[in-house]
């Protein structure tokens, strides 16, 4: 165990899972929810929503192996073998059955999660997720994510101490830029995350499976969308929708990729509502 989480009333804690150390934020009491962060995040962005659901969950956000705190997985750390990690993450906390949410990136892992272990997940949420509806799609969003190498490989540790790039990458992010406090620290993620970790999970978005696996997912589940998301396209996100058979798509407007952290008091009670 490690020290409470100075920011907030949240237990930070670690537990092995492999031969890896997974590191997760904790918070609440009753039926388990999982929060599986995006690509340059962690379990930290995650706070708000921790504490607002903890009345009535045990709220859990790890942070995904290479990410925040959890060392990187050896070898390539492809779609799959993150969906492995979160199913014996959960298996070494001790739960049987719970809600589980995945924002952008990590939307295809939860897709993966709620397809292939139907028995684990009671019901699924999707942040910020988008889809493509035909092959075309699928490999002009590869051909984007082209520049994520050199993006990466721009990256420098000062970065985080000037107040100019955090708010310029930032600006893609938000609708509505919060404090510099909130994009500091996102920024500080996303110079910490490990670079094959990150590019390995950012490849899921054009995986091939993706959409037969959205079909076949029986949990009730919740699309929440931002009108305003420039880094996955809103007609995406309504044709994910269309896919999963259970689904409910509801949009936060003025909002961008990130409304946990935007819009946390919209968000978070569309989230408790689905999940009352």
């Amino acid at each position: 165990m490690r020290p409470t989480d100075p920011d907030a009333d949240l237990t930070f804690a670690q537990v092995m899972v492999g031969r890896k150390p997974i590191s997760y934020r904790r918070c609440g009491d009753g039926p388990p929810l999982l929060l599986l962060h995006g690509w340059g995040g962690s379990s930290r962005y995650w706070r708000s929503t921790l504490i607002a659901l903890s009345a009535t969950h045990d709220v859990i956000a790890p942070d995904l192996p290479g990410f925040g705190d959890s060392p990187p997985l050896d070898g390539y750390a492809n779609i799959h073998r993150v969906v492995d990690t979160v199913i014996n993450f959960a298996d070494r906390l001790g739960l049987e059955r719970f809600d589980l949410n995945g924002h952008s990136f990590s939307g295809s892992t939860a897709v993966y999660v709620a397809a292939h272990y139907p028995d684990l997940v009671r019901r699924l949420v999707l942040t910020s997720f988008s889809t493509f509806r035909n092959e075309p799609e699928r490999r002009f969003v590869l051909q984007v994510h082209k520049v994520l190498p050199l993006w990466m490989a721009l990256r420098r540790p000062w970065m985080g101490d000037h107040r100019l790039f955090f708010r310029a990458v930032s600006t893609r992010l938000f609708y509505q830029l919060p404090d510099d406090h909130v994009l500091r620290e996102g920024f500080a993620d996303f110079l910490k995350m490990d670079k094959q970790s990150s590019l390995a999970n950012a490849s899921s978005v054009g995986d091939r499976e993706i959409n037969r696996a959205l079909r076949q997912i029986r949990s009730p589940t919740l699309i929440i969308g931002s009108r305003h998301d420039t880094i996955m396209p809103p007609g995406g996100t309504s044709v994910a929708a269309k896919f999963v058979p259970n689904s409910r798509l509801v949009w936060i407007d003025h909002c961008g990729h990130l409304p946990m952290l935007e819009r946390p008091d919209v968000y978070n009670r569309i989230l408790a509502e689905f999940l009352g």
